[in-house]
């Protein structure tokens, strides 16, 4: 009895392993944009004082 609940928990396990390492690669990529995004704002900004203080 305890055999086959591993046995029908053993295709979710996989597919976990399989899905996880994919879903946690693109969570990464949208996180590094969204901070990329941001310091380029910030830079833009600090850049537009910048200018207005040489004029």
């Amino acid at each position: 009895m305890t055999g086959d609940a591993v046995f029908a928990i053993f295709p979710i396990l996989t597919i976990f392993f399989y899905i996880a390492p994919v879903v946690f690669v693109i969570w990464f990529l949208v996180k590094y944009l969204k901070i990329q995004q941001e310091k380029n704002k910030i830079l833009r900004t600090i850049s537009d004082k910048l200018d207005k203080l040489n004029n």
